[in-house]
């Protein structure tokens, strides 16, 4: 049976899973870890966008898809599982922003520069290098929302039945 694109976006996104748990172990500077978070996210995402129930032709080949998709995904994974009481997606769609923020390409129209690939200028003219940076993401990470995001994702990840991808 030939390889489904989705097929092959949900055994990238496992494999980018676990080098951000790696990288998570590990002391090499935040940007390394969000960058695979930002990867990860991203093709469980373009997972789902490649399955036969996925929508938004467009978004398959931009990267600014993890707060338009993964909450959606989530709360029908919620859904699936019977939560009577689903949590707020609110601030899981924020984190999910600032996920997407992560990619180089995605800068809220210049207004967010900083990204864990490249290193970029500030208002003064400085340059940054995202090794040197501190991402408020990796600290939101560890609340509540952050470890209820992380969760969600992991289980859409290792358990790619409960997403449509074939």
């Amino acid at each position: 049976m030939k390889k489904t694109r989705a097929r092959a976006f949900i055994e990238q996104a496992k494999s980018d899973l676990a080098a951000y748990r790696l990288l998570n172990a590990s002391t090499l500077p935040t940007c390394h870890r969000l960058h695979y978070l930002q990867m990860w996210l991203e093709k469980l995402c373009k997972a789902h966008l490649w399955s036969p129930n996925g929508s938004a032709d467009e978004l398959r080949m931009t990267h600014n898809v993890v707060a338009k998709i993964l909450p959606q995904l989530i709360n029908q994974y919620w859904r699936r599982i019977g939560f009577a009481d689903r949590p707020d997606l609110t601030p899981i769609r924020e984190l999910c922003r600032e996920v997407d923020l992560l990619h180089p390409q995605v800068d809220a129209g210049g207004s967010r520069p900083e990204n864990v690939e490249y290193p970029w200028l500030d208002n003064g003219g400085d340059a940054n290098a995202p090794t040197d940076w501190s991402f408020p993401l990796a600290a939101r990470l560890h609340q509540p929302a952050g470890r209820l995001l992380l969760k969600a994702a992991t289980v859409l990840t290792d358990t790619p039945l409960l997403l449509p991808v074939e």
